[in-house]
């Protein structure tokens, strides 16, 4: 798939304001700043189970982050940038797309709190994931998907901008811990579709929300690279 990632930048700011916006200019002297999403520990324990190799294995999965902010301050202002959009992104691809592109000015910047907002598109859920549930004795499909807003929040130490340069933000969704609190019993007397345990809203919904409670709570790590130009 031929990615094409499409943002929106909100009004300019005044420098000595009390509240800077994002610069709705493109000036490629100044630093650029974009986001990535992508999925990490990929295989996911169980609270409680029976065999000592039960786990559910993500294979795939996609999200649609919409809206996208950094907030932070500089020299003791608030900052804030904030673009929107509305492409899929593949959580496990060996080479993430980049969304939410930015000018930032150049500086150092604390406080920082970065946030996606993931949600729906017509029928696509917010955030869908593919995987297996393993046990000693049998492999049952396993889908998830998240039809609710959901807000990833992380935060970062000091980050220091420069001109000519370009830097991304870098998201990851610590699957690991997902089904914190999920026995291996509860999912093999889950209720299946098609062979397939569906766990959504409409299907398996109290493992939906068990689920939809980790991924709002967990402290999602977020990191910084910093790219020449």
């Amino acid at each position: 798939m031929r990615w094409k990632p499409l943002y929106t930048i909100m009004a300019a700011g005044i420098l000595m304001a009390s509240c800077k916006k994002n610069d709705t200019n493109t000036n490629n002297s100044q630093p650029q700043l974009s986001y990535q999403l992508t999925a990490t520990n990929t295989s996911t324990g169980l609270a409680q189970k029976s065999t000592a190799n039960a786990n559910i294995q993500w294979t795939s999965g996609y999200a649609y982050p919409r809206t996208i902010k950094f907030e932070a301050k500089q020299d003791g202002v608030k900052a804030e940038f904030t673009s929107t959009t509305d492409e899929q992104i593949d959580l496990m691809s060996s080479i993430a797309a980049t969304f939410g592109n930015f000018t930032i000015p150049a500086g150092t910047y604390d406080e920082i709190e970065l946030r996606i907002d993931l949600d729906k598109k017509a029928a696509d859920p917010a955030m869908e994931l593919d995987g297996v549930l393993a046990t000693d004795l049998s492999t049952i499909p396993v889908k998830l998907e998240v039809d609710d807003f959901i807000e990833l929040k992380t935060e970062s130490q000091n980050v220091t901008i420069t001109n000519n340069d370009s830097y991304i933000a870098i998201t990851t969704i610590d699957l690991s811990g997902v089904t914190s609190g999920i026995t291996e019993t509860m999912l093999l007397n889950a209720q299946l579709t098609n062979g397939t345990i569906v766990i959504s809203s409409h299907s398996n919904a109290t493992l939906y929300h068990m689920i939809l409670d980790n991924l709002r709570s967990r402290h999602h790590h977020c990191h910084f690279e910093h790219h020449g130009h």
